[in-house]
């Protein structure tokens, strides 16, 4: 839910970029480039976590691009899941379904560190979520978004946005 106000927020703005990005991880190459490809682009495909292998081909989560045009073409992301687990593979699963392939540098370039946390409880409803995710990705998403913004704030690199769901 909080990627689609944010991505509804920088539209509102005019962004053709997006970037989706979890709060635990930093990029490990000074050099990483935070920016839109042609296609949809996943960026941390090469965590320490994962000793920098990918764990499945379809993981589409971490840390991601993607144009506004693209990411409104399916319809966000689901506003369903809570806690951890499902939401990046509910993503992956709404691109494959309107036929948009997705794309990863060389891991050199996408390597990736999960900082130190306390991990969250996996969502128990994920898999299920999951198999629905191709019927539902119409009715839930960008275009089912209830939110209350309550205040938001411009700084010169970043906006902070407070919001009741």
């Amino acid at each position: 839910m909080l990627f689609n106000i944010g991505a509804k927020i920088a539209s509102s703005y005019g962004y053709p970029c997006l970037i989706l990005h979890d709060v635990d991880l930093m990029p490990l190459n000074s050099g990483q480039i935070y920016a839109c490809t042609a296609l949809p682009r996943h960026m941390s495909s090469a965590l320490d976590s994962w000793r920098f292998h990918l764990p499945y081909r379809t993981l589409f989560g971490g840390v991601v691009a993607m144009s506004t045009v693209q990411f409104n073409m399916i319809n966000g992301m689901s506003n369903l899941y809570h806690g951890w687990g499902g939401e990046d593979d509910d993503l992956y699963e709404r691109l494959k379904v309107v036929g948009v392939e997705i794309c990863r540098f060389d891991p050199a370039y996408s390597e990736y560190t999960m900082l130190k946390h306390k991990h969250e409880i996996p969502n128990e409803n994920r898999m299920s979520l999951l198999r629905s995710a191709s019927l539902r990705m119409h009715t839930d998403g960008l275009n089912s978004l209830v939110y209350n913004e309550v205040e938001r704030r411009l700084h010169s690199l970043f906006t902070h946005i407070l919001v009741e769901t």
